[in-house]
């Protein structure tokens, strides 16, 4: 159970959810398919019930009370009875049947004989009509062109038909054509619901998740504010003192050290305007956005690094985005992406995104990659791989970017190191140009 555990909770219920969901689905096809055969099987056996009460009603009349035998086929739904010898060739018959069977049932009587002692019923879907075929015992049949009847023996001499003789009854198959047509019909009726149903449920458990991620990285994004606050609050407090000792300070020495006290002071006022930027962009992500071409902007910011860096573009973009928390993302990424080993390869590709009016930009690295296992956590705040990372610069990258409807991915790259991908929407006002 806590192997189950924790494999849902290092990023598997997606696949242990949709591997259940699509097994069931299977599951419930095949029940489906397996019942509607049975049916199907079932009015098999109910076609061959009815001509086998056929075949005995008619059989009885012909041989005890063959004046009814007319009235009997209407009843029974019988278009015609005929006698017919091996080869095929109709002797007697009573009703519509063709004067010669079909050459499939003349080359199957001689199996038929030997395997079967009861009849054999099929359906014709050339004409929907139901086949019954049967062998017999001696029957004297006489056939009157003009008032077809059926006699007994005793009261006609003329030649009889002896064994071994077929009995071929043709019947209305309508009633069975439209019950299999609506097993049928009900059959895709039923695929069709399971299917909706499915991919329903299969919805409503992608909302859910959707749902849960976006209420983790909420829970993050709260994590962080409120340890952003108290690291605020906390870097503030020893910020006023040593202000308050610099202050006694430059009364005090002597005024050659007042150089010294003045760089004391500028640190300290950067680090209040760290922390107070901090603050601002956990409060409001989205900033002040303005229009601006990346390419530039992103140009400006490479050329601040030391070390080498490509950069491959060759068409213009024009985002909108506030300039300050652009700059936070970029150099955020830049710098990963130099600190991820001691030949990282460093370049960054800007591109069109494969979504319309969108900008794609990748920081590639040739670094040590992504540790395994760490994929889910590298946007937790404070998490970090790093000796010496704080674990916030992805946290708050990655909001600055969403704040303004892009995306931050990272994912390894093939031959080693790390891609970094961002995509962000680009300025209607300014379609992007080749250069």
């Amino acid at each position: 159970m806590k192997k189950f555990s924790n494999s849902i909770v290092n990023g598997k219920e997606h696949l242990f959810v949709i591997s259940g969901l699509v097994i069931s689905y299977l599951l419930i096809i095949i029940f489906v398919l397996f019942l509607f055969n049975a049916l199907s099987e079932r009015e098999e056996l109910r076609l061959q019930m009815e001509a086998e009460q056929a075949f005995n009603s008619v059989f009885y009349y012909i041989k005890d009370d063959p004046v009814k035998a007319n009235d009997e086929l209407q009843s029974k739904g019988i278009l015609g009875v005929g006698v017919y010898s091996y080869t095929g060739t109709k002797v007697l018959s009573l009703g519509d049947v063709p004067n010669i069977l079909s050459k499939k049932i003349v080359d199957n009587f001689s199996t038929w004989g030997s395997k079967t002692t009861g009849g054999t019923a099929t359906y014709n879907y050339d004409n929907d009509t139901i086949e019954y075929i049967r062998f017999i015992n001696r029957l004297t049949v006489l056939w009157d062109v003009i008032d077809p009847t059926l006699v007994k023996l005793s009261d006609f001499k003329a030649p009889t038909v002896s064994f071994p003789d077929v009995l071929y009854i043709i019947m209305n198959g309508t009633s069975y054509k439209a019950m299999k047509t609506r097993l049928q019909m009900m059959q895709i009726l039923a695929i069709f619901v399971i299917t909706i149903l499915f991919i329903f449920v299969f919805r409503i458990y992608r909302n859910n998740r959707k749902y849960r991620i976006k209420l983790d990285s909420q829970r993050n994004l709260v994590n962080l504010g409120q340890a952003a606050r108290t690291l605020t609050h906390e870097i503030k407090n020893p910020l006023s003192s040593i202000n308050i000792q610099l202050a006694i300070l430059r009364v005090k020495v002597n005024p050659s050290y007042r150089s010294n006290l003045e760089i004391i002071q500028s640190e300290v006022d950067r680090i209040k305007i760290l922390t107070d930027k901090v603050s601002e962009f956990l409060h409001n992500p989205e900033g002040i956005p303005s229009e601006f071409e990346l390419v530039e902007f992103i140009q400006d910011i490479i050329s601040k690094f030391p070390s080498k860096i490509a950069l491959y573009s060759y068409s213009t973009f024009y985002v909108k985005m506030d300039k300050l928390r652009a700059r936070s993302v970029f150099e955020n990424l830049i710098k990963n992406a130099i600190e991820s080993g001691n030949n990282p390869e460093v370049e960054v590709i800007i591109k069109k995104g494969n979504k319309t009016k969108t900008v794609e930009i990748e920081v590639k690295d040739r670094g040590d990659g992504l540790p395994e296992g760490v994929k889910d956590k590298i946007y937790d705040p404070f998490f970090t791989t790093k000796t010496t990372g704080s674990g916030i610069g992805l946290s708050i990258t990655k909001q600055f970017v969403t704040a303004r409807g892009g995306s931050l991915n990272l994912f390894s790259r093939e031959g080693g190191g790390t891609v970094a991908q961002v995509i962000l929407p680009t300025s209607a006002n300014h379609p992007h140009r080749s250069r």
